[in-house]
């Protein structure tokens, strides 16, 4: 009886409670290491990087009144843009914020896959999938962009559904399916996609009738696609159907995967680019577990399903859904999106080990104490690493980084607040900039369209840009001799009107607009 009351949180008072302590204390655990990675004691945040600034900077254009697919490209749903929308309406465009979101992103996801896995595994074991996700997975992935957005709320629709297949749950699971796909659209229909092939398999096992599952089918897509259509007929409505219906569907499956970031080959990149010996843990960690432990755990399972010793149900939907969340990042398996699905994974991994008899404890118990001490060990790298401060337009910041510090300071004497600018993404949230165009970067792959270029052209000639920054040369300014390569009429604008004054450590050139430009364009 004591085995099957620690596989049921809910059959008494004082287990619920304790269970509730323990989800509670690994998703505190996940907001405080996430915290201390990003901010330098007490609240002074790190420059932040990655792809979280490029969409904080649109939830700033769509705070100003500007719309994605009608006044600034974006190729996902809205639901990223307007979330930091809400954040900035509410507090100013500053630089904690896509810290604060990762951290609580973090957090809620630890506290939902505690509470999954509390139905699957006993007490504290319950534990383990959080602090894998702290320790090994978060210090690489932590990118507050729509995959972890979409996560979060797929782990929601996941929890509904692990109490059981009524047509109230499943409408549930099918709304936070649609909620999930405003935010990625592949990661919504892929949850779709599993949560039928499981009401397949739940009928199969107890023999249901062929009605009863067209019926749950019908109910979750139905919610999925209603939720979906609310979410974004304001958007659609606004930039129209062609052009949203390009942006969401046509551009992703045609030109997304043109840049090397952006299919395998971001396998090399990633590895070459990320530094220090976290990531010679964090990788084959991440790369090994996450596609792994969920088609394993199928494999190794199956013939066990009809057996009544373990919560089969539950375990099967976490493993199922583990592998449909993982393919849509499968065919650009960066670090950081394998890493924004790993939850569930996380989950089938501490069941495989937790079952794999007495021989593994001592490893459990190893692994457990290891991720703590990396899941604390980078905080105090960050807190102890040599760091200084600028004042900048988004508030005070704190850089790790020398020439990363010259670089701004130079730029923060250059430039105010409002002024129209071009280039490097990440700027634009420091400096409060304001980008004229449409797109905020530029690349020589088709990921970079020819009507582009020429909505980019139109831009710079109708405002007045004083400068650009610039990745170095090779990057965009030497031509490929690619037919993707579009942006020659760029480089004879930039040439024509712009003048290199400065190139810094890092290689970015300041390019300055001349003199006889400036008076023609006013």
């Amino acid at each position: 009886m004591a085995a099957t009351n620690a596989l049921h949180p809910d059959s008494n008072a004082g287990a619920s409670k304790h269970h509730l302590a323990i989800s509670i204390a690994v998703s505190l655990f996940a907001f405080v290491t996430c915290y201390f990675r990003t901010f330098i004691f007490p609240g002074t945040p790190l420059l932040p990087n990655g792809d979280q600034t490029g969409f904080v900077y649109a939830g700033s254009r769509l705070a100003a009144g500007e719309l994605p697919y009608r006044d600034y490209f974006q190729i996902v749903p809205p639901g990223t843009d307007l979330t930091y929308a809400l954040v900035i309406r509410a507090f100013g465009l500053r630089l904690w914020i896509p810290h604060i979101a990762m951290a609580l992103l973090a957090a809620v996801a630890a506290l939902l896959m505690t509470r999954i896995a509390l139905r699957v595994l006993p007490g504290t074991a319950a534990a383990l999938p959080g602090l894998l996700l702290i320790g090994f997975v978060l210090p690489e992935s932590a990118d507050a962009t729509h995959h972890w957005f979409s996560t979060v709320v797929a782990l929601a629709a996941v929890f509904v559904l692990l109490g059981g297949s009524t047509l109230g749950r499943v409408a549930a699971a099918g709304a936070l399916c649609g909620l999930t796909a405003c935010f990625t659209q592949t990661k919504g229909a892929a949850m779709v996609a599993a949560f039928c092939i499981f009401f397949v398999w739940e009928a199969g096992l107890h023999k249901s009738s062929t009605t009863a599952l067209a019926r749950q089918c019908a109910v979750l897509a139905a919610f999925a696609a209603t939720t979906f259509a609310a979410f974004n007929i304001y958007f659609v409505a606004a930039a129209g159907l062609r052009q949203w219906w390009f942006c969401i569907i046509v551009y992703p499956l045609r030109y997304y995967s043109a840049p090397s970031v952006n299919n395998w080959r971001v396998l090399e990149h990633d590895f070459g680019w990320h530094g220090g010996l976290i990531k010679w843990i964090a990788y084959p960690f991440i790369y090994a577990t996450v596609p792994l432990a969920c088609i394993v755990f199928l494999a190794v399972t199956r013939r066990r399903w009809k057996d009544g010793d373990q919560p089969w149900r539950q375990l099967v939907l976490i493993a199922l859904t583990g592998c449909f969340m993982f393919l849509p990042v499968v065919l650009a398996p960066s670090v950081k999106r394998v890493g924004s699905v790993a939850p569930l994974a996380m989950i089938s991994l501490a069941w495989l080990l937790y079952r794999s008899g007495p021989l593994l404890r001592q490893f459990r118990q190893g692994l457990a104490i290891g991720t703590v001490a990396l899941a604390v060990a980078v905080p105090v790298r960050t807190q102890t690493h040599w760091h200084a401060f600028l004042d900048l337009p988004a508030g005070r910041t704190a850089f790790h980084e020398k020439t990363q510090l010259e670089e701004y300071a130079w730029v923060l004497t250059h430039t105010h607040p409002g002024q129209f600018f071009s280039g490097m993404p990440p700027m634009f949230v420091p400096f409060h900039l304001v980008n004229p165009s449409a797109i905020a970067g530029y690349d020589t792959t088709e990921y970079t369209r020819p009507e582009q270029i020429s909505e980019l052209l139109q831009s710079l000639r109708t405002h007045a840009v004083p400068l650009m920054i610039l990745p170095s040369e090779q990057k965009y300014l030497h031509p490929t001799g690619l037919p993707s390569d579009h942006l020659g009429s760029f480089r004879d604008y930039l040439y024509s009107n712009y003048v290199l004054t400065q190139t810094f450590p890092s290689g970015d050139e300041v390019w300055e607009q001349k003199a006889d430009a400036n008076a023609a364009s006013q």
